[in-house]
This record gives C-alpha cells, structure tokens and sequence, in this order.
C-alpha cells in the first residue's frame, strides 16, 4: 500500500515537472508567428505572387482538403498538414529525390499551422521558409479560386468554377 502511494505520488509530481512545460497551441502558434514577424519570415503578398513565378520556390499550403476546395491561392500546392513533409516531395524535389525548390512559403488561413509547419521544413533542409495568411490575400483583393460547383452544393448560389474576390473588393 506504501509502495503504491509513493509510486502514484512520484507520478504526479512528474508530470506536473512536465506540465509546466507544455504550451498550448494559441501559444505557440502566436509566438512563432511574432518571431516570423520579427526575423523578415512573414511574407508579404507580393513576396508570395513573386514566388508563384519563381522556378525555386513554391507556395505550399497546410490547410485541410475542405479548407483548400472552399478556398486557394491558384499555383500553390495542397500539402495538407497530415503529411506535408511527405506530400512535399512530390513537386520540391527531382526525380532523384534532389530539391530543386528549396525556398517555400507555407500558407493557412491566419499562419498559425503554417509557422508549426515552418519549423518542420526548416528542419528538412529548404534555405528560406516563409509563412503567409490567406486572409491578407483575400483583403487585399487577391483573387482565390474555388473548387466548389453548383454540383457539389446543390443549395449554394450555382456559380462556377473560377475566380472570386471579397465583396469588399467589387466596388
């Protein structure tokens, strides 16, 4: 019976040592982005439409399938977050697995996955990693495309495919 209190109550202060460790998602996020900020890794928008152009970058986004059908920037990427460092792979490197993109802009609604995210790129070896939030893109009256079809949202507006902005932009 000692031996069990002893044993439970080592346990306890063991994971209250590593409790106090332990940040929370907003936090981190929100601290990765400030550094971003502060360290010239926050994109700008005309950074991103520059390396939608450019033969050494690309602009990955980490956000979900239904986050990207509903809404993307037209010439990036769909990593998800699932497995982006796989999915990667996929357009950054060459047929011998060399990296021919080694620059990247990481994109998510408010850059709050793409700086998590960043941190695993960075790691996997890309020269410059960018994060970037979509709703800059959209306020400042960027176009994003669609997925979505009068075939798949049976009660949506019967619009199609194609580009669309903010109606703040359709002055």
């Amino acid at each position: 019976m000692k031996f069990s209190k002893i044993v439970l109550s080592l346990g306890l202060l063991a994971s209250s040592l590593f409790a106090s460790e332990f940040i929370n998602y907003d936090d981190l996020s929100k601290s990765l982005k400030d550094d971003a900020k502060k360290n010239g890794l926050y994109a700008t928008t005309d950074e991103v439409k520059m390396a939608l152009k450019e033969k050494d970058w690309a602009v990955v986004d980490v956000r979900t399938a239904e986050e990207w059908a509903g809404a993307f920037i037209k010439g990036s990427q769909r990593v998800g977050r699932e497995t982006s460092e796989v999915a990667i792979e996929n357009f950054v490197t060459d047929d011998d697995g060399k990296l021919i993109k080694d620059k990247i802009i990481v994109v998510c609604n408010s850059a709050a996955r793409a700086s998590i995210e960043a941190q695993t790129f960075r790691q996997m070896g890309f020269k410059t990693v960018k994060i970037y939030d979509l709703y800059s893109w959209i306020d400042e009256c960027n176009p994003i495309t669609t997925k979505y079809s009068s075939h798949e949202d049976k009660v949506g507006t019967k619009q199609k495919f194609g580009d669309y902005y903010a109606e703040h932009c359709k002055k």
